[in-house]
């Protein structure tokens, strides 16, 4: 079983998705069939959802690389156009950078990363590197860097209601 399965499954368990019996049953079924990820064993077999399988990868991924504080980043102006400010803000991401290794840094929020993740490997050839950041914070540094007058400060308060409602 893979040390990311084993987390994935924690988090399932911890969610009260499946049970420990089940996480072993699918870690077996993995090791018989090693190229078939851990959430579409766990969608087969005892009928996760997708979206529940996504929730429990971004919590895990989240866990692992934590929360980037965008007031201590360098970002890099030029970077800022590999994506226009409608792709910015609708899947929440931030280009900071490119990284000495030549990954693309990208702040994004947990709410979006899914989809951020989806889009920017479908978008753009180079390697990206996705770090979680306060969806508050981000949405500032977007206003910033990718206004729209479209999104009013109304707008984002609005929004930051219904998220926390």
């Amino acid at each position: 079983m893979s040390n990311n399965a084993n987390q994935i499954g924690q988090i399932l368990i911890q969610q009260g998705v499946l049970s420990e019996q089940q996480v072993f049953e699918i870690t077996q079924a993995q090791k018989k069939n090693p190229n078939v990820p851990f959430g579409v064993l766990a969608e087969k077999m005892f009928d996760v959802t997708s979206q529940t399988i996504e929730q429990a990868w971004i919590q895990q991924y989240h866990q692992f690389v934590g929360t980037i504080d965008l007031r201590e980043q360098q970002i890099d102006e030029q970077v800022l156009s590999v994506i226009n400010r409608r792709q910015a803000w609708q899947f929440e991401i931030l280009p900071l950078r490119y990284e000495p290794t030549g990954e693309l840094l990208i702040a994004a929020s947990k709410h979006r990363l899914a989809r951020a993740v989806s889009f920017m490997t479908n978008q753009i050839e180079q390697t990206c590197l996705f770090r979680v950041a306060n969806r508050t914070q981000l949405r500032d540094f977007l206003s910033h860097h990718y206004p729209m007058s479209e999104v009013t400060e109304e707008i984002l308060v609005r929004a930051r209601e219904m998220a926390h409602a």
